[in-house]
């Protein structure tokens, strides 16, 4: 038995290929979510772009993702430290990732932004094919 069907037997025999694709691209969402807050960060532009692409770069590499972004706002970085211990350090306000995946004929696409009205950082399906 393949390691795809062993996994697949561990999931309702009624969940739609749709349904399972949703999942997959949300543990992906919460996964990025909680990898990377609290990550020291400096205002330096290289270290946020290795940051980005680390993140990203993460993500890829688990099922069923065919690409995914992540962003940090730079403008959001404090950088500014006041003694030598001190740091930003990413947070749910300046962290933006999209996902896009395929879990068998259904493509789904990810996303995860600060949202101002909530003061919450928003996961949603911005896209299912």
């Amino acid at each position: 038995m393949s390691e795809e069907n062993i996994a697949d037997e561990k999931f309702p025999t009624d969940m739609t290929f749709k349904e399972r694709a949703i999942f997959e691209v949300g543990i992906k969402l919460g996964a990025l979510y909680h990898i990377a807050m609290g990550m020291p960060i400096s205002k330096d532009s290289t270290t946020i772009a290795s940051i980005e692409t680390a993140l990203a770069n993460s993500i890829k590499s688990q099922p069923y993702v065919t690409d995914a972004k992540v962003t940090i706002n730079q403008k959001k970085v404090m950088g500014i430290k006041s003694h030598q211990f001190d740091y930003s350090q990413i947070n749910s306000s300046i962290l933006k990732a999209i996902i896009h995946l395929n879990y068998k004929d259904v493509a789904v696409t990810g996303v995860l932004e600060w949202n101002e009205d909530l003061n919450y950082p928003l996961m949603y399906i911005k896209e299912i094919q």
